[in-house]
C-alpha cells in the first residue's frame, strides 16, 4: 500500500506570517490524523521561515507520532543542527535534501557537485533511521543515492506536474518510470513529491510502483475550498484507491 505523507509546511508559514500560534500546527496535525492520514512530512530550513526547530521537537511528541501509528518523515539539508535533532528524535525518515541558497522551494535533487561523503557518514550515523534522497529523474542522480547506502529515493515531480498541465507530460513520465524501475531494481524504496495533486496522481500510480508520496501545497489549496479534513481525506483515499 502507498503512503501518503501529509506536509504541513504550509500552515506553519501562515502562522509566522501573522506571528503567535495560530493556526496551531499540532492540531492540524492531530485533525489530519483523526481523518485517516497515516504519514507526516515536514522540512524545517535554516531560515525557520516555516517549519521551526521546536516544531520538530513537538510534533515528535504527538501520540500517534511516538507510538509508530504515523510515520513521521523530517525533509531538509544535512547542516549540522538538523541531523543532531534528527538523531535526538530518531523519526521513521530522514529524506536529504539540496538546498540552493534563495530557493523558495525545492527545485533539484542530488547531483555530482554535492556531498556524497557527508551523505554516506549520515546513512551510517543515523542507523535504524530510514534514509531517503531527493533525487532528479536521472539514473546518475539515483545513483549517487545507491552507491551511499540510502534506503529510499524520493524522485523530483516538479517537472512532471507542469508538463501535466500543459498537456505534454509523456517525456516527464518516461523518465519517472525510467527512473523509478532503476530504484526498485537496485531494492530501495520509491518516493515521490513536489506540486503533485488529484489530477495529476492518478496517471502517475498507474505507471510506477510509489512506496510513498509527500504532498502538501496542494492539499493546503485543496483545503481552502473543501476544508481541511475533507481535503486531507481525499488524498487519502486517491492513493489508497490506486495503489497497487
Amino acid at each position: 500500500m502507498t503512503l501518503f505523507s501529509l506536509n504541513i509546511n504550509k500552515i506553519a508559514l501562515l502562522r509566522n506570517s501573522r506571528g503567535g500560534a495560530i493556526p496551531d500546527l499540532c492540531s492540524f496535525a492531530q485533525m489530519a490524523f483523526d481523518a485517516g492520514l497515516k504519514g507526516l512530512t515536514i522540512h524545517p530550513r535554516a531560515d525557520e521561515r516555516h517549519i521551526t526547530m521546536d516544531d520538530v521537537i513537538a510534533l515528535s511528541e504527538l501520540d500517534a507520532i511516538k507510538s509508530g501509528e504515523v510515520e513521521f518523515n523530517i525533509e531538509g539539508d544535512l547542516r549540522p543542527d538538523l541531523v543532531n535533532l534528527v538523531e535526538t528524535i530518531r523519526p521513521s525518515q530522514f529524506t536529504v535534501v539540496p538546498v540552493r541558497p534563495g530557493e523558495v522551494t525545492s527545485n533539484r535533487g542530488w547531483r555530482a557537485y554535492d556531498d556524497h561523503r557527508a551523505l554516506a557518514d549520515v546513512v551510517k550515523r543515523l542507523d535504524g533511521v530510514r534514509i531517503a534522497v531527493f533525487c532528479d529523474t536521472t539514473q546518475q542522480s539515483c545513483d549517487y543515492v545507491i552507491d551511499a547506502g540510502a534506503h529510499g529515493v524520493e524522485l523530483y515531480t516538479g517537472p512532471y506536474a507542469e508538463a501535466f498541465y500543459r498537456g505534454d507530460y509523456q517525456g516527464e513520465l518516461d523518465a519517472i518510470v525510467a527512473a523509478g524501475s532503476h530504484v526498485k531494481s537496485s531494492g530501495l524504496r520509491l518516493n515521490g513529491g513536489h506540486d503533485l495533486s488529484l489530477d495529476n496522481l492518478p496517471t502517475l500510480m498507474k505507471h510506477a510502483p510509489f512506496d510513498e508520496f509527500s504532498i502538501g501545497h496542494q492539499v493546503v489549496t485543496d483545503a481552502l475550498s473543501v476544508g481541511w479534513e475533507s481535503a486531507v481525506r481525499a488524498y487519502i483515499e486517491l492513493v489508497s484507491r490506486h495503489s497497487t
